[in-house]
């Protein structure tokens, strides 16, 4: 996914602060993501908001940049997307199923991944893909590579020690990211702030746009 995506929240959420949108470079390890990102920025301290695969290379930025991270916003993410002992992520199974599908035929998986996102609403799923299609498509290789990482990454250490102020918005019908990994989510930093959004799905700034904003809003005023 592209920073093309964030359409006009983004503009939305510029009227009250600074944004800067990144499109993730491609990379084989988060520490190297992470360090290309902030090579890219200036010098003042920033926040972070990291949705999805987005929000595991957030958790690394904090992790590496605490000095400068003031706070960080995980939509629709989590420290670690796979299911593990006491963590409701996405089964094992499912994901290596999904990764051998998108090595057989990426165009029709990356289709299908497009309506997981809004949970097959068509009111929805047009807009995604106009946004989808406003940057070329990144090679299989890449793809690959970046959907390893988010497999592979667990983050919840990282989570737990970070010192900055931590959100997470999440959505009841989230086909990546299980609202039941909101109690173990409390459990490992019990300052989350964590909201909970109604039929928002995977991507919820399009879906939910005004909500989305409004947790946003409420995370910022609570911690400046």
């Amino acid at each position: 996914m592209h920073s093309q995506m964030w359409g006009n929240f983004a503009e939305q959420l510029s009227q009250h602060c600074r944004v800067t949108l990144i499109d993730l470079p491609l990379r084989d390890n988060l520490d190297s993501i992470a360090d290309a990102i902030v090579a890219g920025l200036d010098d003042e301290p920033f926040y972070l908001l990291g949705w999805s695969f987005g929000g595991t290379v957030a958790l690394k930025m904090a992790e590496r940049y605490a000095n400068r991270v003031q706070g960080l916003i995980l939509l629709a993410s989590n420290p670690c997307f796979a299911e593990a002992e006491s963590w409701a992520g996405t089964p094992v199974e499912t994901l290596n199923a999904f990764a051998q599908q998108f090595h057989d035929n990426p165009a029709a998986t990356l289709q299908r991944f497009l309506t997981l996102q809004v949970q097959d609403s068509p009111k929805f799923l047009k807009e995604v893909k106009a946004r989808f299609a406003m940057k070329p498509t990144p090679k299989l290789a890449a793809l690959e590579t970046s959907f390893v990482l988010l497999q592979n990454s667990d983050l919840r250490s990282v989570l737990q020690n970070l010192t900055c102020p931590v959100a997470a918005i999440l959505s009841d019908n989230d086909a990546f990211v299980p609202i039941a990994v909101s109690e173990p989510l409390q459990a490992l930093k019990s300052d989350l702030n964590i909201t909970i959004l109604n039929n928002a799905g995977h991507i919820p700034f399009v879906t939910q746009p005004e909500n989305c904003l409004n947790a946003i809003h409420a995370f910022f005023d609570g911690i400046r």
